[in-house]
C-alpha cells in the first residue's frame, strides 16, 4: 500500500460510496429477479396500490415474504409506500422494463438470465485457479429460458421493424424466396418470426443443443409454419447439410469454441450471391475503451457464461465483448469474405453486419 502522503481521502470516500452503491444495486437485481418470477410486478402493475397481505393472497406467496420483499423494493426505489395505509405502488414509469413482457425495454429475461448465470460459483471459481470452464450442462434450465425471454424482446421488437429494414439487399432477397440457415438458432424465436413474414422463403435453423433444437420444432409445429422451416442438432464448425442464400447469427459467434471455423464455414455454405448477417454484441476497437455501466453488465456475462462455456470445450473464448467491428472484418477477411457493411441500426448493445463473399 502506498504511503499516506499518497493517500487521496476524497477519492476513497468516492470509492466507497460507489461500492456500497453497487452492492445495493446487486441486491435490488436479485429482488428483481424474485418478483419477476414470482409475478409479482404484473400483479402490481395491474392492481396497485397493495398492502402485503393483498399482494400475498393475489400472488399466492407467504406475507411475510411478500413484506418484505415490497419493503425492500421501496428501499431500492422501484416501489412507493403510502405511510398512512401501508399500501405499494408500482409506478407508471417503472411498469414496461418490471412488468410488461412485450415492451421493448422489459427487463425480465437478463434478470432470470443474471442470478441462473451465477449458480455454479464454485464451479467458475475452481476455472479461474485450473483454467477451463463451466460447461452448459451445470447451468440450471432456467438460465436458457431467461436468455430465450431477453433475446425474445429485441427479436419481436427489432428483428423486422429496424434490422431486417435496414438491410434493404437481404429483405428482397427474403421476400423474393430464398434458402435460409440460422446458426446457432437457440429456441428458434428469429426464425420463426422471419418464417412468418416471409413466407416465400424456406427457414431452417442449426443448434448444438438438442433441448433447443427439440422445442424450436414444437414451436414451428405451434405458430403453424412447419411447412417452411425446421431446425436440427448441428455445430456451426462442422459441415452442415446444404447450401443457403442467407446465413444468420444472432448473439452466437463470441460464444463459439471455435469462432473463425465456424465463419469460414459460412462461407463454405453460402451459394452465389449469398450473404451472411452476423448480429454481435457491441464491443469497442480497444479493449481499455470498454468501461461504464454496460460494459460491466457485459463482462459479468461474458465470465458467469460466454467466456466460461467456450473455455469449457477447449475454444477461444472470446467472451461478450470479444467482437468489436476490427475483430469482426478481421475474422472476415480471413474467412474469405470481401466485403463486410455494419448498418444504420447499430448501438451500444447491438451490431449489425452484412458480409458479403
Amino acid at each position: 500500500m502506498s504511503n499516506s502522503a499518497e493517500f487521496d481521502k476524497s477519492k476513497a470516500k468516492h470509492f466507497m460510496g460507489k461500492f456500497q452503491q453497487d452492492l445495493a444495486s446487486s441486491m435490488a437485481a436479485r429482488m428483481c429477479a424474485l418478483g419477476d418470477r414470482l409475478g409479482l410486478f404484473q400483479i402490481l402493475a395491474k392492481n396497485s396500490p397493495l398492502t402485503s397481505h393483498q399482494l400475498a393472497e393475489l400472488a399466492e406467496i407467504d406475507e411475510r415474504y411478500s413484506r418484505e420483499w415490497l419493503q425492500g423494493m421501496t428501499a431500492a426505489g422501484y416501489l412507493e409506500v403510502d405511510s398512512s395505509s401501508m399500501a405499494y405502488t408500482l409506478p407508471p414509469e417503472h411498469q414496461m422494463p418490471l412488468a410488461d413482457e412485450n415492451s421493448p425495454l422489459f427487463q425480465g429475461g437478463i434478470l432470470e438470465l443474471m442470478v441462473h448465470s451465477m449458480t455454479p460459483f464454485e464451479e467458475l471459481v475452481s476455472s479461474f485457479k485450473n483454467g477451463g470452464g463451466v460447461a452448459q450442462s451445470s447451468f440450471h434450465p432456467k438460465l436458457y429460458d431467461g436468455m430465450s425471454r431477453s433475446s425474445g424482446v429485441r427479436y419481436r421488437n427489432l428483428l423486422l421493424q429496424q434490422w431486417i429494414p435496414s438491410l434493404p439487399k437481404v429483405q428482397a432477397m427474403l421476400e423474393k424466396g430464398v434458402q435460409v440457415a440460422d446458426i446457432g438458432c437457440g429456441n428458434g424465436l428469429a426464425l420463426l418470426i422471419l418464417a412468418e413474414a416471409f413466407p416465400a422463403s424456406n427457414f431452417i435453423g442449426f443448434d448444438a443443443f438438442p433441448p433447443q433444437v427439440a422445442g424450436a420444432n414444437e414451436r414451428a409445429e405451434k405458430a403453424g409454419v412447419s411447412n417452411n422451416v425446421h431446425f436440427e442438432v448441428a455445430d456451426g464448425s462442422e459441415p452442415l447439410p446444404g447450401k443457403y442464400d442467407v446465413i444468420f447469427t444472432f448473439d452466437v459467434i463470441h460464444d463459439m469454441p471455435r469462432p473463425q471455423e465456424a465463419m469460414v464455414n459460412i462461407r463454405t455454405h453460402l451459394n452465389p450471391g449469398g450473404v451472411y448477417v452476423m448480429q454481435e454484441i457491441t464491443a469497442e476497437d480497444h479493449l481499455h475503451d470498454n468501461v461504464g455501466p454496460m460494459a460491466t453488465l457485459k463482462y459479468g456475462m461474458s465470465l458467469h457464461y460466454c467466456m466460461t462455456t467456450s473455455l469449457a470445450h477447449g475454444g477461444e473464448g472470446l467472451g461478450t465483448c470479444g467482437m468489436p467491428e476490427k475483430v469482426v472484418r478481421k475474422m472476415a477477411d480471413e474467412a474469405g469474405f470481401s466485403d463486410v457493411v455494419k448498418a444504420d441500426c447499430c448501438n451500444d448493445f447491438i451490431s449489425l453486419f452484412e458480409i458479403w463473399p
